[in-house]
């Protein structure tokens, strides 16, 4: 794949540069993960919206998907943490983001929203 063959080279001038040029790389190469976490999700979104969950071949490629999109919000995540958190620009702080491991979960838009919207009371501490 191209992409895993582009991330070693961003994160080598990541290294190279100085603390802005870090950022700015870790974010280029959190961008192109997106776009593969984007493709990824809409995929596994069509597939368990409107092939037959009962399939082998259906559910082998949800779970193809699924891991697929796990290393990938993974990379994201050490690619974020690679660079020190007061180097850290918006862009980088956006990722990976919280909305795409809900729906690889398969976490129901529904159910997001009714959470967000419902007011939390805390007793005690997590």
């Amino acid at each position: 794949m191209a992409s895993a063959a582009a991330g070693p080279m961003v994160e080598g001038k990541a290294r190279r540069g100085g603390d802005g040029a870090a950022a700015g790389a870790a974010a280029q190469q959190c961008g192109q993960l997106q776009s593969l976490i984007d493709i990824s999700l809409s995929s596994l979104r069509g597939l368990r919206t409107k092939c037959a969950a009962s399939n082998d071949l259906t559910q082998q490629e949800i779970r193809t998907l699924e891991v697929r999109l796990v290393r990938y919000i993974n990379r994201q995540r050490q690619c974020k943490l690679s660079v020190p958190l007061n180097d850290r620009t918006v862009e980088l702080n956006s990722y990976p983001r919280f909305n795409d491991w809900l729906d690889l979960v398969n976490v129901k838009k529904e159910v997001v929203q009714s959470t967000v919207l419902m007011p939390m009371k805390y007793h005690g501490s997590f």
